[in-house]
């Protein structure tokens, strides 16, 4: 019978780890891989993952590292013998850790994210273009592992924005707009503050319905006068 191999992320590995190694950090490990002294998996969204052996060859350099001062030259040596191999039998390590190792088919991102890379096959954009709007704030990012992901509620912004981008409008130019929005929302939201501080149980459930109406009625408002004002300034030319 084939036995399932499980798998933890870089991020819970430098978690687990940090309690007996403070230094260690999740580049590091990335770097110890581009030397090859480990060779973690990958998911299918190209998520680095790493299993018992990984653990324990983890926990070996670091320990010749901190204890013995020993190059990673050296290190390599020691992985590739055949005594280290046999090791691998040896799954105190992991144990003592407490790794909660889980199936490589569960490790991915939330459901209301994307990957940057997947976005951009998915929308068809250019790399740049998306740098650009992350870098003027347009639209906002998180860090997952080594890779960065958007949540899903970001991607009708960098669809309006790609619109705009024919008719001239660059990323910069929506910096305007962001703070605009930034206004419109603390203005909402100096609304909703003493709702919520009222301390009643219903208090956040009526905060927010009343965001929600606001948002609608505010969005309505300035359509109507945006409306009016381009109204006004193609009737000059008639």
């Amino acid at each position: 019978m084939k036995t399932k191999k499980n798998y933890i992320t870089i991020s819970k590995v430098v978690e687990k780890f940090k309690k007996y190694y403070p230094d260690i950090s999740a580049s590091k490990v990335r770097f110890l891989e581009s030397e090859g002294l480990l060779s973690p998996k990958r998911t299918q969204s190209k998520y680095r993952i790493y299993g018992k052996e990984d653990i324990i060859k983890l926990d070996f350099i670091l320990k010749m590292q901190k204890q013995y001062y020993m190059p990673l030259s050296a290190i390599r040596e020691k992985i590739n013998s055949v005594d280290f191999v046999l090791d691998f039998k040896n799954e105190d390590i992991v144990k003592q850790l407490k790794f909660d190792l889980i199936e490589e088919s569960s490790i991915s991102l939330k459901d209301d994210s994307i990957a940057v890379e997947e976005l951009i096959k998915k929308l068809e954009i250019k790399e740049s273009f998306l740098n650009e709007l992350m870098n003027e704030n347009v639209i906002y990012f998180e860090e997952f592992e080594d890779r960065k992901i958007i949540k899903s509620s970001e991607i009708e912004i960098i669809r309006i924005a790609a619109e705009l981008l024919k008719y001239g409008i660059q990323p910069k130019n929506l910096k305007l707009f962001d703070n605009f929005s930034a206004r419109e929302s603390s203005f909402i939201q100096q609304i909703a503050l003493p709702v919520i501080m009222s301390g009643s149980k219903e208090s956040v459930v009526k905060a927010t319905s009343i965001v929600k109406d606001l948002e609608m009625l505010l969005s309505n408002l300035r359509h109507l006068m945006v409306k009016r004002n381009n109204k006004a300034f193609l009737e000059q030319y008639k």
